[in-house]
């Protein structure tokens, strides 16, 4: 096993065929440190382009061997645009909810390259798709949350009676703020 790349066989997909796509959680042969890697995986080596040794370490003590091969996928990045966002981020506000240069200039590249409509989208997507890898137990308690506030009867009559006062010569238009008719969880104003 010297010199080549280690990874368990419990981090492979469960189906790899011919040659898969993956991200996968490998120990660097030099460094010995273990990070992860958007990485193509074959059993054979002439499968891949630039094939690196791999050796997949299976059973309770990890002591059963199989050879493998890695080919680590390097995707194509507009350094160019990359660098320009940057330099307009020097200019322009910093409000991506964390308040960070890095973070805004990361999501704009990804609406510029298209993979989403807006930095709030990306924001969104990114967010979400993490909570349901990690956390799924947080996304169902909000929705159940987010479920019970939108089906509350008090705030549905409290939005109506706003809609239809404000239309109203008559009578003054009755103002509902969100903070008047917000209640803690205890159900307490």
């Amino acid at each position: 096993m010297a010199n080549q790349y280690i990874t368990a066989d419990e981090h492979l997909p469960e189906t790899v065929a011919d040659e898969t796509v993956t991200h996968l959680q490998i120990r660097d042969p030099e460094t010995k440190e273990i990070f992860e890697a958007r990485v193509h995986v074959a059993r054979e080596s002439d499968r891949l382009d630039d094939p690196e040794p791999l050796s997949v370490v299976r059973g309770p003590h990890e002591n059963t061997t199989e050879q493998w091969y890695v080919e680590f996928v390097d995707e194509a990045v507009e350094t160019e645009r990359l660098e320009r966002l940057a330099d307009e981020q020097r200019e322009r506000s910093n409000v991506v909810n964390t308040r960070s240069d890095d973070l805004t200039v990361l999501l704009r590249y990804l609406v510029e390259t298209g993979r989403y409509e807006s930095t709030s989208a990306a924001v969104r997507a990114i967010l979400f798709e993490h909570l349901a890898d990690r956390d799924p137990a947080v996304l169902e308690a909000y929705d159940e949350i987010r479920t019970a506030y939108d089906a509350d009867p008090l705030r549905e009559a409290l939005a109506d009676a706003k809609h239809s006062n404000a239309g109203s010569d008559d009578e003054p238009a009755v103002v509902v703020t969100e903070q008047e008719t917000e209640t803690d969880r205890s159900g307490a104003r």
